[in-house]
């Protein structure tokens, strides 16, 4: 699990990491957990509280049984006002009625959530503008992207998004990789 960590902390490197450097970051992070485990252990045991994420999500899936409409457009809203209230900005979290205060993570989950629920329906367009409205450019952002331009059936979109965030690719070369996957040419000046 070390190791996945180490790798995962090293993804946005654009040269793959020493075996020293891997080891290295292995060690601290186990040097870390030793640290921190008693309080690990003291969070694990205490009871969990449902977040506002929990109650939208469960009112959600409630409605969703009688209207996937009506579930979609509820989620939609929520999502809405969180991206005006600036929720993905904020520190401090953002209150929405009757679900309660949604913290920045929980504010990821509900993105995510929302982008799960359109790319199942099928909203392949509405799933492009959720993955776009973030602020900032990520490989996994990205690749979302590229997931509702092939299923528009926009490949040619998917490959000029693609080759234009090559910028963005670490070590592990997630973009390039998805890139020869569509056919793209790969571009050896961003190597």
């Amino acid at each position: 699990m070390s190791g996945d960590f180490a790798t995962m902390m090293t993804e946005g490197s654009h040269r793959q990491p020493s075996k020293r450097k891997l080891a290295l970051i292995r060690l601290g992070l186990l040097a870390g957990l030793v640290v921190l485990s008693p309080w690990l252990v003291l969070l694990a045991v205490r009871p969990r509280r449902p977040t506002a994420f929990d109650a939208l999500r469960d009112r959600v899936l409630d409605i969703w049984r009688t209207s996937a409409t009506d579930a979609m457009a509820l989620l939609r809203s929520t999502y809405q006002q969180l991206l005006a209230e600036g929720a993905f900005t904020k520190l401090t979290g953002v209150e929405i009625a009757p679900f309660g205060r949604f913290a920045m993570s929980e504010s990821a989950s509900v993105h995510n959530f929302l982008y799960r629920c359109e790319m199942h329906a099928g909203n392949f367009e509405e799933a492009f503008a959720v993955v776009a409205a973030l602020p900032g450019k990520l490989d996994t952002t990205i690749l979302r992207q590229v997931d509702c331009l092939v299923a528009l059936d926009r490949k040619a979109d998917a490959i000029a998004l693609l080759e234009a965030n090559l910028d963005l690719d670490g070590w592990r070369g997630k973009l390039r990789r998805r890139l020869r996957e569509l056919g793209g040419r790969h571009l050896r000046a961003l190597d």
